[in-house]
C-alpha cells in the first residue's frame, strides 16, 4: 500500500529552494486528514523514513516537520541526521519548562528549531536563544506586530525569520523589506502531493529511537 505526504517548498532571497516542509497526507487527496497532531507527526515520519531512500521527498534539502510537545519528548526528531531536518514546533504548543528542556536538547546536540506561526508573547522569549527560525504568517499578523518582533529579536541575531503564506507579490515586498531571509506560499508553490514506492514499504519496522537517518 502506498504512503502519501505533501511538500511545499521553502525559498530562501536568492529564489533557491532553501528547504520543504512536509505536511501529512493519507490519500492524493491534497488536504489535511482529520486526525489528531501526535499521530499526523507519526505517520508523516514513518512515511518519509520509508521514502528517504528514493530522495524525491526532499530533493536533498532539509526537511521542515512539525512536533507536538509528546512527540519530541519520545525522541522522535533524533530518526533523523541533524543536517536534514528542521524540528518545527507545532504552533499549538504553549511555552513550558518541559518544553524548553527538549529544546535546549535539541539545541545541544545540534538540531535547528522553528517556531510555526508565531504570535508573540514574553513567556517565548526565553526560547529564543535556542530558535534557529521563526515562521510569520503573514494573513494573520500585522505589519506592526511583526515590526515589534523584529525589535524583540535585535538581541538574538541567531533567529532568521521565515515568511509563510505569502499569496501575493505585495505581501512579498512587504516581508523582503522587513528582512525576511526565508518565504513560503501559494504565490510560490502550492504544496504537491509525493507518493513513497511501494517497493520501499515492504517488512518495514518502525522503532521511535532508532539510529539518525539521512535522505
Amino acid at each position: 500500500m502506498n504512503r502519501f505526504a505533501a511538500r511545499q517548498a521553502i525559498f530562501d532571497n536568492d529564489n533557491n529552494v532553501f528547504a520543504y516542509e512536509l505536511l501529512y497526507r493519507n490519500s492524493l487527496i491534497n488536504i489535511c486528514p482529520d486526525v489528531d497532531a501526535d499521530t499526523a507527526t507519526i505517520e508523516l515520519i514513518k512515511t518519509t523514513m520509508e521514502s528517504c531512500q528514493s530522495k524525491t521527498f526532499t530533493n536533498k534539502k532539509p526537511a521542515f516537520i512539525n512536533f507536538t510537545l509528546e512527540t519530541l519528548q519520545k525522541g522522535y526528531p533524533f530518526q533523523f541526521d541533524k543536517e536534514h531536518i528542521i524540528v518545527e514546533l507545532l504552533e499549538t504548543e504553549q511555552p513550558s519548562p518541559e518544553l524548553l528542556s527538549v529544546c535546549i536538547n535539541l539545541y545541544n546536540k545540534g538540531y535547528y528549531i522553528a517556531l510555526d506561526d508565531f504570535i508573540h508573547h514574553q513567556q517565548w522569549h526565553d526560547f529564543f536563544p535556542y530558535i534557529k527560525i521563526i515562521k510569520v504568517d503573514f494573513q494573520q499578523t500585522g505589519c506592526e506586530e511583526i515590526i515589534e518582533l523584529i525589535e524583540h529579536l535585535n538581541d538574538y541575531p541567531n533567529v532568521q525569520l521565515l515568511a509563510e503564506k505569502i499569496e501575493n507579490q505585495q505581501q512579498y515586498r512587504l516581508a523582503k523589506s522587513l528582512d525576511f531571509e526565508f518565504f513560503q506560499g501559494y504565490y510560490f508553490e502550492r504544496p504537491e502531493i509525493i507518493t513513497s514506492k511501494p517497493s520501499l514499504l515492504k517488512n518495514f519496522d518502525f522503532l521511535p529511537l532508532q539510529p539518525a537517518i539521512t535522505f
